[in-house]
């Protein structure tokens, strides 16, 4: 059986695009930020359709390739091992990616995590950073599991 579809209900849809619009246009956390949170989740859940929709979105953000390139390998819960030295990431992108791998790889985030980007973030954009990874992770899993696009056994692009 054919897995690819299209998104066909319509309050499904209506809802969707709501909650979607508001994630990417009215959101508080900075651009580079809540881009990296979508890519992540798009990488993590290895939603190629995501991040195809959202490196050159990322990219006008702000986002470097070098950055793009260390939000695409580095390993779950690695990042926020590595010395300042050896990241592109500045401390702001780490700490959410550092979240970002703990909401989409092990749900339960530490509070030393959560305070670690609540440095950088007010309370409001750290509750539209939670949003934001969990939206993208319901929308990962979604687009994998129907495989819209034919993406479902694409690899996650290298970023060029």
């Amino acid at each position: 059986m054919e897995l690819c579809y299209r998104l066909q209900d319509d309050n499904l849809a209506a809802g969707w695009n709501a909650l979607a619009s508001f994630i990417r246009d009215n959101n508080s956390v900075p651009a580079p930020m809540r881009e990296l949170f979508i890519l992540r989740t798009g990488v993590l859940n290895s939603a190629a359709y995501v991040w195809l929709q959202h490196e050159s979105v990322g990219r006008d953000a702000g986002l470097t390739l070098d950055q793009l390139r260390e939000i695409r390998f580095t390993p779950s819960f690695v990042s926020g091992l590595q010395s300042k030295h050896s990241t592109s990431l500045t401390p702001e992108l780490t700490a959410a990616m550092v979240l970002t791998d703990f909401m989409t790889d092990a749900v339960k985030v530490p509070q030393p995590v959560f305070d670690n980007l609540h440095k950088f973030l007010s309370d409001k954009q750290m509750v539209d950073a939670v949003a934001t990874v969990g939206t993208y992770n319901l929308v990962s899993r979604f687009v994998v599991a129907l495989d819209v696009d034919s993406k479902m056994d694409v690899p996650v692009p290298v970023p060029m």
